[in-house]
């Protein structure tokens, strides 16, 4: 997949399917996560089909996970990249 031409339904399936993986490396099933996670199955099932779900729902699964620090790099602003934009970022 090509990080420049993603879409939300492409990020949404990679969201599902890395979901499922964390899930399985812990040999957890989908009740234990709903349970560790105080998210329902119905949801933990359609989070890793579609990826689709609420974000305090994600937060919860990930947190479950042991992901929930990933999300300190979700809306990072940028590394400045040249002088001006360091100018900036410091104003």
């Amino acid at each position: 997949m090509d990080h420049l031409l993603v879409t939300p339904a492409d990020a949404s399936q990679l969201l599902a399917t890395r979901l499922r993986a964390a899930r399985k490396r812990r040999s957890w099933t989908q009740a234990e996560l709903a349970e560790r996670s105080g998210v329902s199955i119905a949801t933990i099932a359609r989070m890793e089909q579609s990826g689709q779900g609420q974000v305090h729902s994600l937060l919860a699964v990930c947190a479950a996970l042991g992901h929930l620090r990933d999300f300190e790099a979700l809306l990072r602003p940028p590394e400045p990249r040249t002088l001006d934009d360091l100018r900036r970022s410091r104003a």
